[in-house]
């Protein structure tokens, strides 16, 4: 969280759909013994930023979606272009969020759970890592409480004005 939060200093293309695959390729058995059920579309998606923390972004919004989730839940990451830019989405089934408690999970050693002491659902701190990633790329993070359980993340990285190219980016086929 640290890294993130003084900023992007080294900036290069990153397909998120690239760096997504290789997450959910190394989540997928943690996700079926708990009986969730992943499903991913994803579109190249370039944007300018470092690899790392997009890598950390991405790879806590999955977690967090596996973690919080039920059994026989779903998870979906979708990425994409839109004319606000590149953008990953990680849906998942799970318990009921009170809207007025969604803003406050992405502050530090912040959990739905009363139970402090209950560590198999985390330290509270996977979507403070996300926010402070997101800030520092001056992304927009968007969370939706979803009425059947649940909730829906994105992430747009918004354009860079040196536009990076599909073709520069790790993982585009040429």
């Amino acid at each position: 969280m640290a890294t993130s939060e003084r900023g992007v200093t080294h900036r290069q293309p990153v397909d998120l759909a690239h760096v997504a695959t290789g997450i959910l390729r190394s989540r997928r058995d943690q996700a079926a013994e708990k009986g969730i059920d992943i499903a991913e579309h994803l579109t190249p998606a370039v944007t300018t930023g470092d690899p790392r923390l997009i890598e950390s972004l991405i790879a806590n919004l999955v977690d967090n979606a596996i973690r919080h989730n039920h059994p026989a839940g779903r998870v979906v990451v979708t990425t994409e272009v839109s004319r606000l830019g590149a953008a990953i989405t990680v849906t998942n089934s799970g318990p009921d969020i009170p809207e007025d408690q969604l803003h406050r999970l992405f502050q530090p050693f912040q959990r739905l759970s009363a139970d402090r002491n209950d560590h198999h659902s985390g330290h509270g701190l996977g979507l403070a890592i996300v926010n402070a990633v997101a800030e520092a790329h001056h992304a927009t993070l968007t969370t939706i409480a979803r009425p059947q359980g649940g909730s829906t993340v994105t992430v747009h990285f918004v354009p860079s004005p040196e536009r990076a190219s599909p073709q520069d980016a790790p993982g585009v086929m040429r």
